[in-house]
């Protein structure tokens, strides 16, 4: 580690301890025990002690700025990041960094900027054109034809760049062309069969064009993909919402009121723009009000038929008038598939 240390900092760094101040290396050297150890606040207090003795080089702003990176300080790492260009401007890969530094902060021009640098000193750059794809995705309003541009630019001087794919696909998605989206997600699964998220997208996909039987298929693929539980939770979520379309099944969310006049008001409010699982959950009777009114799925016959007829009634989305129901009372209903 020691060797390592004075191989780093005896670049472009003047230790302190040269004018009897502290030395630069014991606090690299801490920081990066700390950061091994994954003490990430604690390793950036004993960098930044190094910094103040004295550590400059562009290597060792690139480490500081990782972490803060790693932990959300965005304004930081894009100020010692930007030192660091200073110090070394043909650095590729750390023009990417400042942009997500300043992606983090929201300041979406800012990082484009960075990133234009970078292509202006790498034109032929595969990963600099895909990266500045991604970020004009995320720039409002949003130029497509630029996006294109990049993205076919990227493929172009590298056919096997995955992340170029990933936001093709997104492309796709937002210019609302389906088949498209699939096909670049299908050479993604292709290029990455171990990845979970173009299994995921796929089954995604296949759910919107209502392809059942492909999209559980894909989910299970991704499922087989991944061990983190939330995703696996979602993933199953989605699973069940395909297998009970595939069958038929339809769900709806309700808000039972205890008088015509009161649900009258209720739907004024969610007319008003009042969120309906809000309204739900703070004024239906109803036993599933917690859930925000949400029925889950149902098949035909399992619920009041009067309820169902009216359910049928609605497009998805679609907010009911107040109904009464025989059995239940008074009632919104808003179908949600």
């Amino acid at each position: 580690m020691r060797s390592f240390g004075i191989l780093v900092l005896s670049l472009l760094v003047v230790s302190g301890a040269a004018f009897g101040g502290p030395d630069p290396m014991e606090h690299f050297e801490r920081g990066e025990r700390l950061a091994a150890e994954g003490q990430l606040d604690e390793a950036i207090q004993e960098y930044e002690k190094a910094r103040a003795a004295g550590a400059g080089s562009a290597l060792f702003l690139n480490k500081l700025g990782a972490l803060y990176l790693q932990t959300a300080k965005y304004a930081a790492a894009a100020e010692v990041l930007r030192q660091s260009l200073q110090e070394k401007p043909d650095q590729l890969p750390v023009y990417a960094k400042v942009g997500e530094a300043y992606l983090g902060l929201g300041q979406v021009d800012s990082a484009i900027c960075f990133v234009q640098q970078a292509l202006a000193l790498a034109p032929q750059s595969s990963a600099v054109h895909s990266s500045l794809a991604y970020l004009l995705l995320r720039r409002q309003p949003r130029d497509m034809e630029q996006v294109r541009s990049h993205l076919d630019a990227a493929l172009r001087l590298d056919s096997l760049n995955t992340e170029a794919y990933r936001y093709l696909g997104f492309y796709y998605l937002e210019v609302d062309s389906l088949p498209a989206a699939i096909a670049t997600y299908e050479r993604l699964a292709r290029l990455l069969p171990d990845d979970v998220e173009p299994w995921n997208n796929l089954g995604y996909l296949h759910l919107l064009r209502e392809e059942y039987p492909q999209a559980i298929e894909n989910y299970r693929q991704a499922l087989a993909k991944t061990d983190d539980p939330e995703l696996i939770y979602a993933i199953n979520e989605r699973i069940q919402e395909a297998q009970a379309l595939g069958a038929g099944q339809i769900r709806a969310r309700y808000i039972l009121a205890r008088s015509r006049n009161e649900a009258a008001d209720l739907l004024a409010r969610l007319h008003a723009g009042e969120d309906f699982a809000q309204v739900a959950s703070q004024n239906s009777l109803a036993t599933n009000a917690k859930a925000g009114g949400d029925t889950g799925y149902f098949g035909r016959g399992e619920l009041l038929p009067a309820f169902e007829s009216a359910v049928l009634s609605l497009q998805v989305g679609e907010l009911s008038d107040v109904v009464e129901v025989e059995g239940l009372g008074f009632v919104i209903i808003q179908r949600l598939r």
